[in-house]
């Protein structure tokens, strides 16, 4: 007996359907795939903008931050009465650029720029000022070979004008400048003579006034050439009454040296002393609390000798004469 198709004829007509359909899809992606992907090895492409299959590697994740230093001290307290940081505030600028031939000097709380053609000297043996300057030689090397030395007749003195000098007690800087110039002119050219050609001109060092005074000596012995000497002050005296253990001097002076055959740049002196600014020297870091103790009997402080008061034993057969103790 013949039985009927159990499968109806909409079921056969859907997967007719779905047979064309299939076909159709093959053949569509058949057509559009390149050639290149009839290789079977070959991945087939990503999809566009897919950053992680398309053959590159991924992103590597950020480090993480390095753990904090348990021995860093705490950031100190917001201030209760500080403003509200402006958030449209510009950002602060940028410091400006060292000036060339500026050299800062905390034993005198001064900078200043130094004159092309001189240089900084030892100035540890100075009996007045912080900073010292000699001229550079015009040859490096004398005829027998030796390093050429600078002049004799012509150095200049940089400092703070303060009591050390007779000049510091002057609470007007032109009778200040005079007073530099002619105790200057003594303690250097201790000879007699006529001073001649005295001038005096007005200075200013940026946001401070100031005054130099100027001379030349002619000797009485006509063998010497005229000595001459520019001495400047500039800044703000200390004022009247203030107790000598407050007295913190913001005036700075300056004294250059020559003579005739030596003489002095009078605007190049000038533009030395307006040169100086204030300056402060940056205060020293924290001690590390990580560094070792100082052995017994020593100190970490600089600038302290350790065996400051610790006996020498000298022998007396190289004392020389005069030195040893009486009896």
């Amino acid at each position: 007996m013949h039985q009927p198709d159990a499968t109806p004829d909409y079921r056969k007509g859907l997967s007719t359907t779905l047979a064309i359909a299939a076909l159709t899809g093959a053949t569509v992606v058949a057509l559009t795939l390149p050639v290149a992907n009839a290789d079977p090895t070959t991945p087939p492409p990503p999809p566009p903008g897919n950053t992680i299959l398309d053959g590159s590697p991924p992103p590597e994740a950020p480090a993480p931050p390095p753990p904090a230093d348990p021995n860093a001290p705490p950031p100190p307290p917001a201030d209760p009465n500080a403003p509200p940081a402006d958030p449209n505030a510009p950002a602060p600028a940028p410091p400006p650029p060292p000036e060339p031939g500026r050299v800062d000097n905390a034993a005198g709380g001064f900078s200043y720029v130094v004159p092309a053609g001189w240089k900084v000297a030892d100035a540890t043996q100075l009996s007045y000022g912080q900073a010292l300057l000699n001229k550079i030689p015009a040859e490096a090397v004398q005829p027998n070979g030796q390093p050429a030395q600078p002049p004799s007749d012509t150095s200049v003195l940089l400092g703070r004008l303060d009591l050390k000098l007779f000049a510091g007690a002057e609470n007007d800087n032109t009778k200040a400048a005079q007073r530099l110039a002619s105790d200057m002119g003594e303690f250097f050219m201790p000879f007699p003579g006529t001073r001649i050609n005295q001038e005096t001109v007005p200075l200013s060092a940026g946001d401070m006034t100031g005054v130099a005074s100027y001379y030349e000596v002619k000797f009485t012995d006509t063998n010497k050439p005229n000595g001459q000497i520019w001495a400047g002050v500039v800044g703000a005296p200390t004022p009247a009454g203030t107790p000598r253990g407050q007295r913190a001097p913001e005036r700075w002076f300056v004294v250059w040296l020559g003579t005739a055959n030596n003489p002095v740049p009078k605007g190049e002196a000038a533009t030395l002393a307006q040169s100086i600014r204030p300056w402060t020297p940056p205060p020293p870091p924290p001690p590390d609390p990580n560094a070792p103790p100082p052995p017994a009997g020593a100190t970490n402080t600089p600038g302290q000798n350790p065996n400051v008061g610790v006996p020498v034993p000298v022998d007396p057969n190289s004392v020389p004469p005069g030195m040893m103790p009486p009896g």
